[in-house]
């Protein structure tokens, strides 16, 4: 199975080393494919690098985290977005929710706990690829199906019993 990509944004470098030396990402079931020090290089940088999951701190220079997470929204709505924070005010957390963020956590950031929501991630990216693929086998399976389906009804159509009160009226006509 590959790996799950994750960017992670802060606008302190040592902040941004130390999740990425703390965390055995593959053991989780991902990779870091980048890092972004604000909200628009991090946007430069989903971009191209296409991660399906951003973990940002809340509050940084030039974008801060939950203007990020909206634009986002706005160009990728699957994407899965983890907000950090050292603030613990319920008005970040209002609007994170209105945003549909994944989970949002307070710093420091505890290595067990990012963990656990990182394996939660990965749980639930699996069971929406599972979905994908199931919907796509039905599509499949329905498409192949078709021809028969039409033959069936037409047989169905031409060799189905007339009434005989149809046929008189349409005598009379």
């Amino acid at each position: 199975m590959d790996l799950y990509r994750i960017i992670l944004v802060d606008d302190e470098e040592e902040v941004r080393k130390s999740i990425i030396r703390k965390i055995d990402w593959q053991a989780v079931g991902f990779t870091v494919v980048g890092d972004a020090e604000n909200g628009e290089d991090a946007l430069e940088k989903i971009e191209n690098l296409e991660p399906d999951v951003v973990l940002t701190d809340i509050r940084m220079p030039y974008m801060d985290g939950l203007t990020l997470a909206e634009k986002i929204r706005q160009k990728y709505p699957s994407m899965k977005i983890v907000i950090f924070s050292g603030y613990d005010d319920f008005e970040y957390a209002k609007r994170a929710i209105k945003l549909n963020v994944t989970e949002y956590i307070l710093k420091p950031v505890n290595v067990e706990e990012l963990t656990a929501i990182l394996r939660k991630i990965q749980a639930s990216l699996d069971e929406e690829i599972e979905q994908k693929r199931n919907v796509n086998l039905l599509r499949e399976n329905y498409i192949k199906s078709l021809p028969i389906l039409r033959e069936q009804f037409l047989n169905e159509l031409v060799n189905a019993p007339v009434a005989s009160e149809t046929v008189e009226t349409r005598l009379k006509e």
